[in-house]
């Protein structure tokens, strides 16, 4: 968290969301990357992962959660959601290889296949979308070629 305290960043956050939306891309100007910060802690609260007293700490200075949490009782979303968000973590995107499982055997690559393809066709739910662009999920078809530059010699 930029080796600062959770009330100087959640302060930073109330700062900056009066002037204008703190955006994913949003960085401070000393180098902060508040906006993979809010959005970190939206996905935790969605799958929830995030613990209340912050919740309470972060509306209190008018948070933009922006989805409603998945409800507890639809664990195998919330599980795979969880397993999304660790992969990001990771790797800094949510465009999991279609073939990808995890050390426990999850298919997440798979499940997130599936849930694109359900959104492509229009059956996937409002909510269950919103949740997946809170990710950095797309219908959109993803790019062809290598994921990274490589560099040419």
């Amino acid at each position: 968290m930029h080796g600062q305290p959770l009330s100087v960043v959640v302060g930073l956050y109330a700062e900056h969301a009066r002037r204008a939306a703190v955006t994913s891309d949003f960085v401070t100007d000393d180098g902060f990357r508040l906006g993979r910060w809010a959005d970190r802690q939206r996905i935790a609260r969605a799958v929830g992962t995030l613990p209340r007293r912050r919740e309470v700490e972060l509306d209190a200075v008018g948070f933009d959660w922006r989805v409603d949490p998945v409800p507890q009782s639809d664990v195998t979303r919330l599980r795979m959601l969880t397993e999304l968000a660790a992969y990001r973590e990771t790797h800094g995107t949510a465009e999991v290889p279609v073939h990808y499982t995890t050390d426990d055997g999850v298919r997440l690559g798979e499940w997130l296949y599936r849930q694109v393809k359900r959104w492509r066709t229009g059956v996937l739910p409002e909510d269950e979308r919103a949740v997946l662009e809170l990710f950095g999920v797309s219908p959109r078809p993803r790019r062809r070629g290598p994921r990274r530059e490589v560099p040419r010699t």
